[in-house]
């Protein structure tokens, strides 16, 4: 039955190679084709268990590129953080801050009242002060500390005293504590409102009023005068 089918294969093959362009073929690829047909007509016979691959041997495997790792750089990571890098500018290092010189002068200097010498005239400390228009009293817990501050026109003509654009900070402290803002009264004394003429070689009454606690000891009491860069110091007590 094979040797059949063989001849079978050859015969087609010779038939193949009269029709259309096919190149020619030596005896020995003639003979591999038709085995190689016999062998696909004979794989459905179940008494057939052979195989024929046609030039198995001269196959090679197609092959395959190669694939190449990409190195990819390492970033440089540098010891500073950026964030330091960034806000460092040339004038740093250099830049200092430097506070504002205060100089310590008179009462009548920190105050800045030309022609007018001040003096401290003595304190007050009640629970209410009386003036000739006014009655002046304490909260509950507090009582009143008035200073007392004399300006005397030391010019040979009258002088306007005003004070109301006169822009003086005064600090009461008791034993190194700062207390409270001094009060604005509507005391005729009161050094927030003066805005008078004096004669010459006359002198003004004016009064500074704070509120400090009823149970402090007055052992150091100061009164600090600051305008601008210019301090002055009254020892009260």
């Amino acid at each position: 039955m094979r040797k059949r089918i063989f001849i079978v294969a050859a015969v087609t093959v010779i038939g193949l190679t009269g029709c259309a362009s096919v190149p020619t073929l030596s005896e020995d690829q003639n003979n591999a084709m038709a085995e190689y047909i016999a062998d696909n007509l004979l794989m459905h016979d179940k008494s057939y268990s052979n195989s024929i691959k046609l030039n198995s041997e001269t196959e090679t495997a197609t092959p395959q590129p190669s694939v190449q790792p990409t190195v990819v750089p390492t970033p440089k990571v540098s010891d500073t953080p950026a964030e330091i890098q960034n806000s460092k500018t040339p004038s740093d290092a250099a830049q200092t801050i430097e506070e504002p010189k205060q100089t310590y002068v008179s009462m009548s200097d920190a105050l800045q009242v030309p022609g007018f010498k001040v003096k401290f005239d003595g304190y007050k400390f009640n629970s209410n002060i009386s003036t000739k228009d006014s009655n002046i009293s304490s909260k509950a817990g507090k009582k009143l500390f008035v200073v007392k501050l004399k300006f005397k026109n030391n010019t040979s003509s009258a002088r306007k005293l005003d004070m109301t654009k006169n822009h003086s900070k005064y600090v009461l402290s008791v034993d190194g504590k700062q207390m409270d803002s001094p009060l604005l009264t509507i005391a005729d004394e009161d050094i927030h409102f003066i805005k008078k003429k004096i004669p010459a070689k006359k002198s003004l009454n004016a009064i500074l009023v704070f509120e400090i606690p009823v149970k402090i000891k007055l052992n150091n009491v100061v009164l600090e005068v600051t305008n601008k860069d210019m301090v002055a110091q009254l020892q009260i007590k």
